[in-house]
């Protein structure tokens, strides 16, 4: 099978398979003392976590090549420490190709796991959310975040609404002002009709308020007091207004 072939039944293989892994170039494992001089006793592995069984060969085949290679490599070397041998120097170039190869191949796995990876939707765990709100009601705004945050990676989450007010107010009582008018600032664009919006506007304002940029809060509160004239945090902005 040539090395194009390889490399598609590789990623095909991985795709399917959803494998988790960290696969590092020679040079890298070089800069981690991986790639030392008795590499031909203790070989060269990488690093693959979570390979499910049925796929396990294919990881197997990748590892077993690139410790024949680079024990080869080393060995050559070695050789031609002793002497010029250009035999030996055309078999050292295309054994350095074939590893450029092999590498070339991990780097596309690795690219086509990210990739599908960032397509794989997260399954909603309300745990998260309950627990995030326990935090906050015990005024332990730094795990609530952490928490929060966590849950809203979900694609949909069901509580992604609260979980994202809720983050805002613990950035807001961090004094983390400018990530919380980022959480605020989401509600305008998407929570139009949340019950949640008028307060939202008016903590974007006290957020730009604390910051020192008084001209800018008072943008929030004048949108708050024309689309929200009747709630209780339009009174408020209005008196921010005077």
């Amino acid at each position: 099978m040539n090395m194009k072939k390889t490399l598609k039944v590789f990623i095909i293989l991985c795709l399917i398979l959803v494998l988790s892994s960290c696969l590092k170039t020679r040079s890298q494992l070089k800069e981690d003392g991986m790639d030392a001089p008795d590499t031909v006793n203790n070989p060269v592995s990488t690093e693959v976590k979570d390979v499910k069984p049925q796929g396990q060969y294919i990881v197997d085949e990748i590892k077993s090549e690139i410790t024949h290679i680079t024990g080869r490599i080393e060995e050559l070397e070695r050789n031609l420490k002793q002497g010029t041998n250009a035999a030996n120097k055309e078999e050292v170039k295309k054994l350095e190709n074939r590893m450029t190869e092999l590498e070339q191949a991990q780097l596309a796995i690795l690219e086509s796991l990210k990739k599908l990876q960032a397509t794989v939707p997260i399954p909603d765990n309300l745990e998260f959310y309950e627990k995030g709100r326990m935090q906050f009601q015990s005024k332990d705004y730094r795990g609530a975040v952490d928490t929060f945050t966590e849950y809203l990676k979900a694609q949909k989450p069901k509580r992604g609404e609260d979980a994202l007010f809720l983050r805002a107010e613990s950035y807001y009582l961090l004094k983390d002002y400018k990530k919380a008018i980022i959480d605020f600032s989401k509600f305008p664009e998407k929570y139009q009709k949340s019950s949640k919006l008028s307060l939202a506007l008016y903590k974007i304002g006290l957020s730009f308020e604390s910051l020192g940029m008084k001209e800018d809060a008072k943008g929030f509160y004048q949108e708050l007091v024309e689309k929200f004239p009747k709630s209780k945090e339009a009174s408020r902005a209005k008196a921010k207004l005077k």
